[in-house]
């Protein structure tokens, strides 16, 4: 039995994602299999596939097998006489036709042409489809690896408060710490669990956030995953690059003059060639006629024929003029979409450029005030130590450290984010193969 490779990478990654840590590269495979929206723009394009054959099959011959019974009962026309008798009659028909159409004014070509370029009109459509699912997942993904830097922070500072908490409640026993000192650590400790609760509460939203974006089953329960495309270096960008929405946009107005010149073309003569065979079967329904048998009249009443048909409209109550200007105005209307897209496109591209060059400032502006503001906390820390400032010294220096970490891990997630759409838009792809 073989098995696809399609199928081999999916099963790869169904398991990867069982027994171990799931990358990014791993994550934007299985949405791009199995995100809801990704199927049904596969099932789109495959719909379009389709459409595409029906209209080629416009242009081929058809050939059609019709056959008739009739029982004539009460007076008829004996077919031997030629007179009117009152015998019952039995008569069959068989015929074989095939038809072949000649000229239509190109409806059917432009019909074909106009599906071909809806089917790649699909393709780009699924594509930007599955980027935009693409970017939903990597901003999913970081959000988790945000909301887990977040929890681990808060760890670390209740396990440093509950410390500090100790000492100075052996600080208070030995004398050297007041009352108030203790109630304000303990006060910290409080706020450090309720943070803590907090921001586990918002790593499981995360983790179900990213599950549902990629297709996976619904759950809140952590997942293996590991940061990778910092580790790679993208690729360079690719010069003949034209993002899906625009691509979408220009097969729009293909589709649009090809269905606008189907449109004129009904106003041409059509012109089909027909050709057939055709033969007929009866008998007296209990007459004394012996009538032929059935093999020699399929011999004897075997006909054939070849015709041409001309059909030339002269008016059909403007539906084909209706028709063109409708079509003209479509037309109109996706030559000004695809202006949008162009438009929006390359606004979207210079945005993504101003957000990485600012993401790139603050994050080091955020390195610097972590910096500053460990250095400072230490200072704080150490002075507390020895008693020489109080709980709300302290505090007020744990939350200014916190803070700036917070920044810091926001400020380095965001940059890894904007460049990642800064590559998109220059022609990098988001699943590197």
């Amino acid at each position: 039995m073989r098995i696809s490779l399609r199928t081999f990478i999916i099963a790869a990654i169904c398991f990867a994602s069982r027994a171990g840590a799931m990358t990014l590269h791993e994550c934007l495979i299985y949405a791009r299999e199995h995100a809801h929206t990704n199927v049904v723009a596969t099932l789109e394009m495959e719909e379009a596939r389709l459409e595409a054959r029906i209209s080629a099959s416009s242009l081929m011959p058809s050939l059609s097998l019709a056959t008739s019974g009739n029982m004539s009962f009460g007076r008829n026309i004996d077919p031997e006489t030629n007179t009117y008798d009152n015998k019952k009659t039995l008569s069959q028909s068989f015929g074989l036709q095939i038809s072949l159409p000649l000229f239509d004014g190109l409806v059917s070509i432009n019909n074909l042409k106009a599906a071909r370029a809806a089917k790649r009109q699909r393709t780009d459509a699924a594509a930007e489809s599955r980027d935009i699912i693409s970017l939903n997942v990597i901003r999913a993904f970081y959000n988790v690896s945000y909301c887990r830097a977040m929890v681990t922070q808060m760890e670390e500072q209740l396990e440093r408060d509950l410390r500090n908490l100790a000492a100075t409640q052996r600080g208070e026993t030995l004398g050297t710490r007041s009352g108030a000192d203790t109630a304000e650590m303990r006060a910290m400790v409080a706020a450090d669990e309720y943070e803590l609760a907090n921001q586990r509460s918002l790593l499981a939203k995360a983790y179900l956030t990213l599950r549902s974006e990629m297709g996976m089953t619904l759950s809140a329960e952590p997942m293996e995953l590991e940061e990778d495309s910092v580790a790679a270096p993208a690729p360079g960008a690719d010069e003949a690059f034209v993002h899906p929405r625009v691509a979408q946009a220009q097969w729009a107005v293909t589709e649009g003059r090809y269905q606008l010149r189907a449109a004129r073309g009904a106003f041409s003569p059509r012109i089909y060639l027909s050709a057939g065979v055709s033969t007929s079967y009866y008998r007296m329904v209990g007459a004394e006629v012996v009538a032929p048998d059935f093999s020699r009249q399929w011999h004897d009443n075997m006909g054939q024929y070849v015709g041409f048909s001309v059909t030339i409209p002269i008016f059909t109550g403007l539906s084909n003029v209706n028709r063109v200007k409708r079509a003209s105005v479509e037309l109109r209307r996706r030559k000004v979409l695809l202006e949008k897209a162009i438009y929006d496109t390359a606004r979207e591209d210079a945005e993504a450029a101003l957000d990485l060059a600012n993401a790139e400032t603050e994050l080091v502006s955020a390195r610097a005030r972590l910096e500053a503001e460990t250095v400072a906390f230490n200072a704080v820390q150490r002075k507390f130590e020895l008693g020489a400032v109080s709980a709300i010294d302290l505090y007020t220096a744990s939350a200014r450290l916190a803070t700036a970490r917070a920044d810091m891990e926001g400020k380095r997630i965001q940059r890894i984010i904007n460049g990642i759409v800064a590559d998109y838009y220059r022609g990098v792809p988001l699943i590197r193969q």
